[in-house]
């Protein structure tokens, strides 16, 4: 009686460990300045972030935030997280990983771009080193669409 019980406990447990999810952060915050080719800030330009996760979600889970920049070019993204529980991130690792071959990468993807009239700006990070700081457009275009 008394093992049953405890094998009761010890499965209850394992099963909470397996399925409780937890945070993950997938971008830390990115703070970025976008400045035209004479180094001059962009001021009240939209920028887009993009970040999902290929390696939890077939799918990445990806989502989109657009922010403008402030007067000297500036703008900022919080850091975006994800939460799974551990058996997704045991098992689908390896669906996704038969999965490359569709999507070309399985891991962390992250990405900011602002469009300067011929070029998009692009810049993006892929989980590990030092995070890009600094972009550069053509033209600045406010969000009015006004050109500088």
């Amino acid at each position: 009686m008394l093992k049953t019980r405890r094998l009761t406990i010890v499965i209850i447990y394992v099963a909470l460990v397996l399925l409780v999810p937890f945070e993950t952060t997938v971008i830390p915050q990115w703070r970025v300045q976008v400045v035209d080719v004479h180094g001059t800030a962009c001021a009240n330009m939209r920028v887009t972030q993009s970040w999902g996760h290929y390696r939890l979600y077939l799918d990445g889970n990806s989502s989109t935030e657009n922010r403008l920049t402030d007067v000297n070019g500036y703008v900022q993204f919080p850091e975006r997280t994800t939460k799974a529980n551990l058996l997704r991130r045991i098992i689908v690792p390896i669906f996704t990983s038969i999965a490359t071959i569709m999507h070309g990468g399985w891991d962390v993807s992250g990405a900011v771009w602002a469009t300067g009239i011929k070029d998009v700006a692009w810049l993006s990070y892929k989980g590990n080193g030092p995070m890009p700081d600094k972009m550069r457009v053509e033209r600045c275009i406010s969000e009015q669409g006004e050109l500088r």
